[in-house]
């Protein structure tokens, strides 16, 4: 018997896959930090645009600061600093594409017809 036999013998509405009747663990993300602000403990928008925007800036002043040292001669890893140079680059055009998304919903919201 082959694979389109049996598809083909079964009736619509009539396949439940089996599951089980376990229900899912479900548990928040490791290292998700949980904000006292919210009332039921879920985060808030605001909050992780702040929290991405923290992260972004704390990736370019530790760019800014090992390009410094590589400058004055404190250190002598150029891979270090390159690195840290690349990732507040990425962080910070991420940043711009999420900027440029959340505008363009806002113009489409604009947009509509209420």
């Amino acid at each position: 018997m082959n694979y389109s036999d049996v598809i083909a013998k079964v009736l619509p509405g009539t396949f439940v896959p089996d599951v089980g009747d376990e229900t899912p663990k479900v548990s928040p993300l490791p290292g998700a930090e949980q904000t006292a602000g919210s009332g039921n403990g879920e985060k808030t928008f605001a909050d992780t645009v702040k929290e991405l925007l923290s992260d972004v800036n704390t990736e370019m002043t530790t760019a800014e600061k090992n390009t410094q040292d590589l400058a004055v001669g404190r250190t002598n890893d150029l891979g270090k600093v390159v690195t840290s140079v690349e990732e507040a680059n990425l962080a910070f055009q991420f940043a711009l594409a999420i900027r440029s998304k959340l505008l363009n919903a806002y113009q489409q919201i604009q947009q509509m017809q209420v």
